[in-house]
């Protein structure tokens, strides 16, 4: 017993000199902490070590949903390229000489990001890292938003330069740009493709799970803009790009969508059945009596308050996806997201699925009613989804 105890304090006495020894180290500077100096190499394994440990362990309960839905790809992608893709790069693009003198140097994620689990790359996009500059997901509420980019990452090994633009930009207008607009202004496709990489100009999303703006009155995207801008209306995705507009963008914007032209799609992005339709017809017409849901078309019909939205022609997966969020009181802290919290926590899932299916279906049936016969497509095919 004696001699344990005395093995005991032994090993006391060698931690507390050990501490005191890195402490000692700690206060005296040596160690150069200048990103113009690389690590010890004995530095860069126990750093490297413990993030990967760290992570394995706190994403460990993490099952990944599917990840294999091109809309979900074609969402991550459009953040990516805003707001990922000036430290990471993109394919066919050019790295920052700026963010190459980062320490440690943000990782070119074609290649990294295979070297991770599905479920470490969530966590990591959702938290970020400390001591890298990766920073945190700005709406720590929208995992939805997570598994896009995860998603994308997923991708992205396989893409190309071309596939990289077409699912990250699309194919925006080309705006020339003189020497004066460049010295003044920038590149102006860079600000052209911050808003129509998702909200299209022809008010076309290529994603299903974007919403249509064109064709909204300029009320209701002006407050959509506003509830991004002071988090009222949680988005990592958005928050970042509603925050930078002043009063006159959000007007020049709201005014742009709301006189843009609103066609109808050229396909729906999933089948609903007649019987679907139905069903989401009666909700939106005499509501659910018995759940205490009014009408739906009662604040989204034409009679609608300019502050509400427009649902007809919405895509069936993001009404889904509002709906879901509303359920899950992320969009509780406005007036109206409050009002509609309640009436989403009555629905059942089959209901939601039901009552988009209508209002996505309502601008199918009305392109079809005005469509010109025998009339070949401008196109030569069927638009790209």
């Amino acid at each position: 017993m004696a001699f344990a105890g005395k093995a005991l304090l032994a090993g006391v006495g060698v931690a507390l000199v050990l501490a005191l020894a890195v402490l000692f180290f700690a206060w005296s500077g040596l160690y150069n902490v200048a990103a113009s100096q690389p690590h010890w190499a004995l530095t860069r394994w126990f750093l490297d070590f413990g993030l990967r440990r760290s992570v394995a362990t706190h994403s460990a309960s993490i099952t990944p949903p599917p990840l294999d839905d091109k809309n979900l790809v074609i969402l991550g992608a459009g953040h990516f390229d805003g707001g990922c893709a000036s430290c990471h790069c993109a394919p066919g693009g050019h790295s920052d000489p700026i963010v190459d003198r980062m320490l440690p140097e943000p990782p070119e994620l074609g290649h990294a990001a295979a070297n991770w689990p599905t479920e470490q790359l969530f966590w990591i996009v959702k938290h970020g890292l400390k001591f890298t500059g990766m920073p945190a997901w700005v709406a720590q509420q929208r995992d939805d938003e997570v598994w896009a980019v995860v998603a994308f990452l997923r991708a992205l090994p396989q893409m190309s330069a071309s596939q990289y633009r077409l699912y990250a930009i699309g194919d925006p207008e080309a705006r020339p740009n003189d020497g004066a607009e460049i010295a003044r202004n920038g590149m102006t496709m860079e600000a052209l493709t911050r808003c129509v990489r998702c909200h299209r100009g022809d008010a076309q999303p290529r994603s299903a799970l974007v919403p249509r703006l064109a064709g909204q009155s300029q009320a209701y995207v002006e407050r959509a803009l506003r509830d991004f801008a002071s988090g009222s209306r949680p988005s990592g995705i958005m928050e970042p790009i509603a925050v930078a507009l002043d009063a006159a963008a959000i007007t020049a914007l709201s005014a742009y969508y709301a006189g843009a032209p609103n066609p109808a799609p050229s396909a729906p992005p999933i089948e609903s059945n007649a019987d679907q339709i139905a069903r989401g017809k009666e909700i939106a017409t005499k509501g659910v009596a018995e759940s205490g849901v009014p009408p739906c078309l009662v604040c989204h019909g034409d009679t609608r308050a300019p502050s509400f939205p427009k649902l007809d022609g919405q895509y069936a997966p993001y009404i889904v996806g509002q709906i879901e969020n509303w359920k899950r009181g992320l969009r509780k802290k406005s007036g109206y997201g409050a009002i509609m919290g309640t009436i989403a926590s009555r629905l059942t899932d089959e209901q939601a699925r039901d009552v988009a299916a209508y209002f996505a279906s309502v601008a199918a049936q009305t392109a079809e009613k005005l469509k010109p016969p025998n009339l070949p497509s401008r196109r030569g095919g069927p638009r790209a989804r």
